[in-house]
């Protein structure tokens, strides 16, 4: 009973209203990596891998890692399987990034001539602050990767030679999608306000007054807009998004 009363009370003050809003919109993208030479990665050894330069998809970064001989460095074999994750860069801030993902073996044409159905998975890069030269360090060994540890065998590629390794190279395309939230200018109904103001530079604002300067009248106001047209005028306003 008492906390309803606020909401009815008579003599209050001004009522404040706002709005504001954004838009919830998926964002694509893809990298084609190309490696000349692939037969010359069969010499490096378990573990290490080979990196994309980063690539933006929804307003952060990515890479892409292949490990030729598997990603398990701990083994003294080599792997039968090459591996291949997407890895979010070091960013300023600590956000999880919950993304979709596909990898694809590409012809001499551009065409996918292997890969798998796409996966989802959520990602979250970790920070560490250099505050005496101002700025951030990432520790990219805390960032996660998302991906598969057998993409494709070696039996298989090697089988495939003459469309995924036609003069010897290789060809890998990941493409990435994620929701990217953009918010709106301005979703709010223009009040009206209907007396003269004084602008930044000294300058009268006669907008809502009429007639000549030395007989200026202000126009009659308007009444205000209630709650429910208010709110109305909220949810029918055009989207402006805030460049």
């Amino acid at each position: 009973m008492m906390a309803s009363a606020l909401f009815s009370a008579a003599g209050s003050g001004a009522l404040s209203r706002a709005a504001s809003g954004i838009v919830a919109k998926a964002a694509r993208g893809f990298q084609v990596f190309r490696i000349d030479g692939y037969s010359l990665t069969g010499h490096l050894p378990g573990g290490e891998c080979i990196t994309s330069p980063p690539f933006a998809v929804g307003g952060r970064n990515w890479y892409m890692d292949l490990y030729p001989n598997g990603a398990d460095g701990s083994r003294d074999d080599d792997s039968d399987a090459i591996s291949v994750f997407l890895r979010l860069c070091g960013q300023n801030d600590k956000g999880r990034v919950r993304a979709q993902y596909k990898f694809s073996l590409l012809d001499a044409a551009g065409n996918a001539a292997y890969e798998l159905p796409p996966s989802t998975a959520t990602l979250q890069c970790l920070g560490r602050v250099l505050s005496q030269l101002s700025r951030y360090q990432w520790d990219e060994s805390e960032n996660p990767a998302c991906g598969y540890d057998e993409f494709i065998t070696k039996e298989e590629l090697e089988r495939r030679r003459d469309s995924l390794l036609k003069d010897d190279r290789l060809a890998v395309r990941c493409d990435v999608a994620v929701v990217q939230l953009e918010h709106l200018l301005n979703v709010a109904p223009k009040e009206n306000y209907n007396h003269a103001s004084r602008h930044d530079d000294g300058d009268w604002d006669y907008s809502d007054w009429e007639g000549a300067p030395e007989t200026r009248r202000r126009r009659p106001q308007r009444p205000p807009l209630d709650d429910q047209e208010y709110v109305r005028r909220c949810l029918s306003k055009s989207q402006g998004r805030r460049g």
